[in-house]
């Protein structure tokens, strides 16, 4: 199982669930790298968004993505922030990128993750989540959902993993979040291992 881990952070509540995702499958001895989309603004949002300074100089030293990485994986995990009910222009830029795998279906048949953070129940996350989920079905890659009945400690949408981040996006993940991706996470693997047999 080989795994890729691709985010767009601003304030940094997506990387930390990035980061989660990343050590948990790590740890379980998945193939695993970390990548983040390209994004220009992000040192100019840190002067007007304090938040933003938190994670800041961790986020940068992320390599970029690159398309050679998604086509090396047999799962994809795909997050970032919701804006206006959508994900990031930097996210939707990265997913326009891409249209060359299309045509030929390159991407048929992976493992598609979706995972992101917004500012409250009503900040249509789950709506973001179905924007990831949508666009890996055009490309021919399988969504993975969140089990109803995953955990106890926690619930989530179907369409992916979610955290609400506050008004300010300053609310981080907690350790209940955290022991919620690790079960996930574990899930994925387990099913992948009987899969494979």
């Amino acid at each position: 199982m080989k795994a890729v881990v691709i985010f767009h952070s601003v304030c940094g509540n997506t990387y930390l669930m990035a980061r989660s995702i990343y050590y948990n499958l790590k740890i379980s001895g998945v193939d695993v790298e970390i990548f983040r989309v390209k994004d220009d603004d992000l040192v100019e949002l840190s002067k007007n968004f304090p938040v933003v300074n938190d994670y800041l100089e961790e986020i940068v030293q992320v390599p970029i993505a690159s398309l050679d990485k998604v086509l090396e994986s047999d799962y994809i995990f795909l997050g970032c922030p919701t804006y206006f009910g959508n994900v990031s222009a930097e996210m939707k830029a990265f997913m326009d990128s891409f249209s060359p795998l299309w045509k030929d279906a390159s991407l048929f048949g992976k493992r598609l993750i979706a995972f992101t953070s917004c500012g409250n129940s009503e900040g249509s996350g789950d709506v973001c989540l179905k924007a990831i989920n949508t666009f890996g079905q055009h490309l021919g890659m399988m969504s993975v959902p969140v089990p109803a009945n995953l955990a106890n400690i926690k619930s989530s949408p179907a369409y992916g993993l979610i955290h609400y981040s506050g008004d300010m996006g300053d609310s981080r993940i907690d350790e209940e979040e955290k022991d919620f991706i690790k079960e996930f996470i574990q899930l994925i693997i387990n099913k992948s291992k009987v899969k494979a047999l």
